[in-house]
């Protein structure tokens, strides 16, 4: 039981913060997790093998283990990030057409924005939400500045998207409601098209659980035979080289399997 504990804290440290620390109340957490040191993370694995080592647990499993491990941090990770794009998204896509309909209606670009900005969710994860940088734009044209330098600088690429025709409106007289309904009406297409190709997905998604699981079906049912392979696998030895091998296959399959199928869906 101690074994299992320690694997998943090392997993805790070594995993990105996304998998860790969720919500506002978690956000500072997260931002201290971040900037942990790349000797840290790179000098764990070792040290937690030598540790349990010494206490009598053979290299190989744990080697094993913290593969095992990884990837499953990893997996966790990835979903978090398109969970997370999702939402911010969604929350884009409110955001302008709350914005193009003050626009319709005769009001300022500011106005407007401040206007959607008062219906729009604040709290989006993410590195810098989307409201604090929609926010810092419309604080920036109310003052006389460029309201669409400041989104051309945002990190999100919806974002820096809608500075560019922000900017484009300004300097060639395009109605800009136009080209925010026309940015809307893309959201919404990109986001029906992701999901649509994620449902498709689910079947290849639940084939590539289902092989990366069959190797410990094979030790399930070579156990109740009475053959004992939990022994041979992790007594060292060739026993050891088998596990870390088949382990390292079988991890090595379901992350290109999940990139492949990433790649398929729509960015």
């Amino acid at each position: 039981m101690v074994l299992p504990l320690m694997l998943l804290a090392l997993a805790a440290l070594c995993s990105p913060s996304g998998v860790l620390a969720r919500g506002p109340k978690n956000r500072s957490l997260n931002q201290h997790l971040q900037r942990r040191p790349p000797w840290l993370i790179v000098g764990i694995f070792p040290l937690a093998t030598t540790i349990f080592v010494i206490i009598g647990v053979d290299a190989a499993t744990v080697v094993a283990l913290l593969m095992v491990i990884s990837a499953m941090a990893w997996r966790l990770n990835t979903q978090q990030k398109e969970k997370i794009a999702r939402k911010q998204a969604a929350a884009l896509a409110g955001f302008l057409g709350l914005c193009a309909g003050n626009l319709r209606a005769g009001a300022p670009m500011v106005e407007a924005m401040d206007h959607a900005l008062a219906n729009t969710p604040a709290n989006i994860p993410g590195e810098k939400t989307l409201n604090a940088v929609l926010s810092s734009a419309a604080r920036r044209a109310r003052s006389g500045g460029g309201g669409h330098a400041v989104l051309a600088e945002a990190e999100h690429p919806d974002l820096k998207r809608l500075g560019t025709l922000w900017q484009t409106s300004e300097k060639h007289g395009i109605p800009l409601v136009t080209l925010i309904e026309q940015m809307r009406l893309r959201l919404d297409t990109r986001e029906r098209h992701r999901a649509a190709t994620r449902a498709a997905l689910q079947g290849p998604q639940a084939t590539a659980v289902i092989l990366s699981l069959l190797p410990v079906a094979g030790v399930i049912m070579g156990t109740a035979m009475g053959a004992d392979p939990l022994a041979i696998l992790s007594g060292g030895g060739i026993g050891g080289i088998m596990l870390v091998v088949g382990v390292g296959l079988g991890v090595a399959g379901f992350v290109i399997t999940q990139k492949i199928l990433e790649n398929a869906s729509p960015s």
